[in-house]
């Protein structure tokens, strides 16, 4: 398997860029998943009640 991954990727140097990126985008995904769940409830509670504090009224047309 990781013979025929070298000779496709030996192609086109360009191949490795979609890989790079799906790594990266994966790394990401996996912190934001960490982060929340890792957060306390109270703060999750505020939050999730952010768009609904609104301190200016705004006219509805």
């Amino acid at each position: 398997m990781r013979r025929f991954a070298a000779e496709f990727f030996a192609q086109s140097p360009v191949l490795l860029f979609p890989v790079i990126t799906l790594v990266l985008f994966f790394i990401v995904f996996l912190a934001v998943i960490v982060h929340v769940m890792r957060m306390k409830k109270s703060e999750a509670d505020a939050y999730a009640h952010l768009p609904l504090e609104d301190e200016m009224e705004v006219p509805h047309e």
